[in-house]
Order: structure tokens, then C-alpha cells, then sequence
């Protein structure tokens, strides 16, 4: 048996669309063994009932290592596997659930038949099921990352150093928004200065992050790609957006494409920020929960 986790993540942050993302300390917990025959998955925690009403073919856990043997010929039908999965993730609310089963899916099957896949042969594997670089990358490698592709499609990255005083507030409410239908509602085309404005914050957030400059981290966190055409379907966020800003504590943003709401703000911060974020929803009528987390530096991890 081994037992893997596999950190939740915070992507975009604002104006890093598609390439910015976070390693949180939330995660999705596996236990894997093989047995006799047939292939079992008990789910515990978030989204636990809708996943145990799926076929075992539609699970990104069993997609997922069904995709490293067959990569590798190897039959996950000559003997079975059994799968418990305990999961501190919210489900389809911007957190990444969706890229922690796959890579640990990818990552404990590789590990349990003594497969040896490096990170970017793992990040392959991930993003022809998972689209989104600035999910799978932080939930792999941890911290906060960079994603790119060269000119020959070839997934790279970097990891960029955080303040060790970094907290992340979530406001998690108590609805879904389908990430597909997000990804629609984007223009194809940006005009000139709303792409000069996000290059601005994009490094503007980095270097704010590297040097623990939390006055303009209010500033760097804006954007003008992405979020304007999603916001209109979460009640009570721009109020929210405005009173963070005005504090001049900490940045805010859609986590991924929503609906939950992150802010990075340092220790000490953490109160106010979240009673901002809880009293913007409950204003219009929608009840959240609040998580302050602290940033995972280590990734998907090994614990037995």
C-alpha cells in the first residue's frame, strides 16, 4: 500500500491567467493497494457523494491511472486495486479538485508498479486530461508557480519564493459554477491596453510576493482578462473587491475561475479580511465558509 497527498491550488491570482498558480495546505489524501481483482474507490469528505454515485470509468482517479499503465502496457485488469480517497477539497468551487485526483492518480500509480515518470513526464500525462497548466504544476511541484509552453508546445515551469508570513484567505461559497461555461463567457480577443494592464500586475504580483511588499498587493492582484466577464455571476464580489482594497492589507481575486474568492494578505491580517469577505456574501444572501491556509511548499508528497 502507500499513501499519497496532493495539495489543493489557488490558479490565476488575478492577472497570471492560465500561468500563475498556488499550492495550498488542503488536500486530497490517497491510499492505494493492489488486490485479487476488480477495482474499488471509497471517497471520504468533500464531494464524497457525488463521486462514489460515478462509474468507475468517469473518475479522474481511475482515467488517471488507467492512463500511466497503458502508457507503460501494463493491464490494470489482471489484478485489482483498491483506492480510498479522503478529500479536504471543495468540488467544481476554483480550488483545483479536479487537478489533485489527476496527478494523484498519475503519481500513485506510478509509484505503486514502480514506474519511474519524471515531473515533466507526469505534467504530460496530467494536461491531456486536465487543460489547465496553473492547477496541475503548483499541485505537483508546490508553492507558488509559473507555467509556460515553448514554441514546441513543451510544458516548463519555475517556482517563484514566497514570504513565509504569506496567508491565504478563502471565502468558499455555497454554490458551483461549471468551469467549462466560464471558460466560455471570455472574449477571443483583448484590446492592447488591457493586455499592457495585465503584464503590468503580473509582474508587479511577483515581485510584490518576493519582497513582502504587501501595500501593493491590492494592485497587482487586478485584472482586466478574465475577470470582469465572470464576476457578474457571483453576487456580493465587487462590494467585496472594493472594501479588501481599501483596507491596503491584501490583494483579491477569483481563485481560478470561481466562485470562490482568494485574498493574500500577511499574518495578522487575516481577521479583518475574512469578515470582509464572510459579511460581502451574506449581504447577498449567500452563506460561505472561511479558510485562512498557509501556502504547501512540498507538492504531491509520499507519506507511507
Amino acid at each position: 500500500m502507500i499513501k499519497i497527498r496532493v495539495p489543493a491550488t489557488t490558479a490565476n491570482l488575478g492577472p497570471g491567467f492560465d500561468c500563475l498558480g498556488l499550492a495550498l495546505k488542503l488536500y486530497l489524501n490517497l491510499e492505494i493497494e493492489e488486490t485479487e481483482e476488480g477495482f474499488v474507490v471509497e471517497y471520504q469528505g468533500e464531494g464524497a457523494e457525488k463521486f462514489s454515485a460515478k462509474k468507475k470509468e468517469d473518475t479522474l482517479i481511475w482515467k488517471s491511472i488507467n492512463l500511466v499503465l497503458k502508457r507503460t502496457h501494463k493491464d490494470i485488469y489482471k489484478k485489482g486495486l483498491k483506492i480510498k480517497a479522503l478529500n479536504e477539497i471543495p468540488v467544481t468551487r476554483g480550488l483545483g479538485s479536479s487537478a489533485s485526483a489527476i496527478i494523484g492518480g498519475i503519481v500513485g500509480a506510478a509509484r505503486l508498479y514502480n514506474i519511474d515518470l519524471t515531473n515533466q513526464e507526469i505534467l504530460e500525462l496530467a494536461l491531456s486530461l486536465e487543460g489547465h497548466m496553473d492547477n496541475i504544476v503548483p499541485a505537483l511541484i508546490g508553492g507558488l508557480t509559473l507555467a509556460y509552453k515553448t514554441g514546441k508546445e513543451e510544458i516548463k515551469w519555475t517556482r517563484i519564493e514566497t514570504p513565509l508570513d504569506l496567508r491565504i484567505v478563502l471565502a468558499i461559497p455555497e454554490f458551483t459554477l461549471n468551469t467549462e461555461k466560464m471558460r466560455k463567457v471570455l472574449p477571443q480577443k483583448v484590446a492592447l491596453p488591457e493586455a499592457i494592464f495585465n503584464l503590468s500586475r503580473s509582474a508587479l504580483l511577483v515581485n510584490a510576493l518576493q519582497n513582502s511588499d504587501w501595500e501593493v498587493l491590492a494592485e497587482a492582484m487586478e485584472d482586466r482578462l478574465h475577470q470582469p466577464y465572470r464576476t457578474p455571476f457571483i453576487p456580493g464580489i465587487e462590494d467585496m473587491f472594493l472594501k479588501i482594497k481599501e483596507t491596503g492589507l491584501a490583494g483579491v481575486a477569483l481563485s481560478g475561475s470561481g466562485p470562490s474568492v482568494v485574498s493574500l494578505t500577511k499574518v495578522g491580517s487575516e481577521e479583518v479580511i475574512s469578515k470582509i469577505m464572510k459579511d460581502a456574501f451574506l449581504n447577498s444572501g449567500i452563506t460561505c465558509r472561511i479558510l485562512v491556509l498557509e501556502a504547501d511548499l512540498d507538492g504531491t508528497k509520499l507519506i507511507a
